[in-house]
């Protein structure tokens, strides 16, 4: 809120104004006159008072050009004109200039620093500019110079913008102190009291805010509280203690009539059954939270995503692509969307949908979720190098990650640097040992650099750990024939032959 008051020239002009007090009663107040009688009057006088009212009236219209000349005009008259600051800075917000408007309120807060309507308005500006600690220090110094004009709802409302300046900041306990404040002046004030006890649940300190919200959510009937308690009782890990909240609230936001609250309440309890290994009954509430809110792009994200962890990408996808049209600005949907392509080998849109993910992204291991998808998609569409990339984004934070090496190897290898493939292998084969596909790959990557040994002892513990591997079969006889045992490698190939491998019947006849 900007401009909550257009007061009277300060103590400084006060004096003049006496002094011409006698010619000002003999002449028509310019409160009683049109805004075309302003205007005449403020040319033919030229005095700053007269353009300063011109200049108000032309505020009062939302004319907000004519102010400013109005308000420029009493400037150029007396610099030392407070409410011509006051009122340029008024205008030029109002034409949405905020650096001009932030200059003029800056003046009236340095020429007149007692003003507890330039720091505010200073503030406000400050805040539009996204200049958050610089706005919470002005809210401040408008708090301390409240005294004597500023009103009760003045006072409330500097403590509610300097909270909303310290939580754009994250400071989130000086926040809640600021919120106190502010209840000390309406302490029966129930939407403050929430805002406090949300702003300590925000600090990490939801159980200072417990007491006062058990009490609160006995004389109120806000949902809002009641999820609140809910969401301190899962970051204490009562998870049981949430649902019995969460089924409080929603009983208040049916009560209230409102399907919006209601969804968002059961996009929460399904969250916490999904936690809890219900997955049958969080798809459940999705479903009905987005049937209640159609839109509720969390309900139809959730609901897509529960249907991706239980293996239905298909089902999936409707409610991801319902999301994204809710919110074209959420990594995470872009991210989900990429894995039910990925899962339905969909490559192109699996690809397109990992790298809209990358615009939005923030959160570290999301962004490596989307980095994986995204070079496998351009492994399978052929791109190896732009696989590799992807990849090697990938290794640099989670070197560890098996199925990582494993792309990588299966990249290097068809880029024809087997060495390299070969050395990401036996690392995949380490971090997994059960990884039949590591494996695998392993062997492929010896067979290429002519290491038929080694080849020869990983192909044996694939068909020792599953005899009805053909391939493997087959691959054991190649290494076995590349050391000249030809009987060994006969017989391999039978085998692979007999579970009906034809590569393996082409060998037999054409080396035996």
């Amino acid at each position: 809120m900007i401009g909550k008051s257009k007061r009277c020239v300060r103590a400084a002009i006060l004096a003049m104004l006496a002094a011409l007090l006698a010619v000002a009663l003999a002449q028509p107040s310019t409160q009683e006159l049109s805004i075309d009688e302003l205007s005449q009057l403020a040319h033919e006088q030229n005095e700053v008072g007269t353009w300063i009212d011109l200049g108000n009236a032309y505020l009062d219209l939302e004319d907000f050009e004519l102010a400013k000349d109005s308000f420029l005009e009493a400037i150029a008259l007396d610099y030392l004109a407070g409410d011509g600051h006051f009122g340029l800075g008024l205008a030029e917000f109002g034409r949405g200039d905020y650096q001009a408007a932030l200059f003029s309120f800056n003046e009236v807060t340095r020429l007149f620093p007692e003003r507890f309507d330039g720091h505010y308005n200073q503030a406000v500006t400050l805040a539009r500019l996204r200049r958050f600690g610089e706005a919470a220090q002005a809210f401040q110094m408008a708090i301390k110079e409240a005294d004597p004009e500023a009103t009760h709802e003045d006072r409330i409302t500097a403590y509610l913008g300097l909270a909303g300046q310290l939580k754009q900041g994250a400071s989130f306990s000086a926040a809640a102190d600021a919120y106190g404040s502010a209840l000390e002046l309406e302490p029966e004030n129930t939407d403050l009291a929430y805002l406090q006890a949300e702003a300590l649940y925000m600090a990490e300190r939801g159980l200072d805010a417990l007491p006062n919200l058990v009490d609160l959510e006995g004389r109120s009937s806000d949902y809002r509280v009641s999820a609140l308690i809910a969401d301190i009782y899962v970051n204490e890990g009562q998870v049981d203690y949430a649902l019995r909240s969460l089924d409080r609230a929603l009983t208040k936001a049916e009560a209230s009539g409102n399907p919006e609250a209601q969804a968002n309440i059961l996009v929460k309890l399904g969250l916490l059954q999904r936690s809890l290994g219900s997955d049958a009954e969080a798809a459940l509430l999705f479903q009905k939270a987005a049937a209640l809110d159609s839109s509720s792009w969390e309900a139809h994200y959730n609901l897509g995503v529960s249907y991706l962890e239980n293996g239905q990408p298909r089902s999936a996808l409707s409610s991801l692509e319902q999301a994204v049209i809710l919110n074209d600005m959420s990594g995470e949907i872009f991210l989900a969307l990429a894995a039910a392509f990925d899962q339905l080998s969909q490559v192109a849109d699996a690809e397109m949908n990992a790298r809209r993910s990358l615009e939005f992204l923030g959160d570290e291991e999301l962004m490596f979720q989307a980095h994986f998808i995204l070079g496998r998609s351009l492994y399978r569409m052929g791109d190896y190098g732009g696989a590799l990339n992807e990849f090697e984004q990938v290794l640099r934070t989670q070197p560890s990650n098996g199925q990582v090496q494993l792309w990588l190897g299966l990249s290097e290898y068809q880029q024809g640097d087997y060495r390299a493939a070969m050395q990401y292998y036996e690392r995949a084969v380490q971090l997994d040992p059960d990884s039949i596909e590591a494996r695998v790959n392993l062997g492929a990557s010896y067979l290429a650099l002519e290491r038929f040994q080694d080849a020869e002892l990983v192909y044996q513990l694939l068909v020792q750990q599953n005899p009805q591997d053909a391939e493997s079969f087959y691959n054991l006889g190649w290494a076995l024939m590349s050391q000249s045992r030809r009987g060994a490698a006969r017989d391999a190939w039978q085998q692979a032959s007999d579970l009906g491998f034809e590569p393996a019947r082409e060998a037999l006849g054409q080396y035996f």
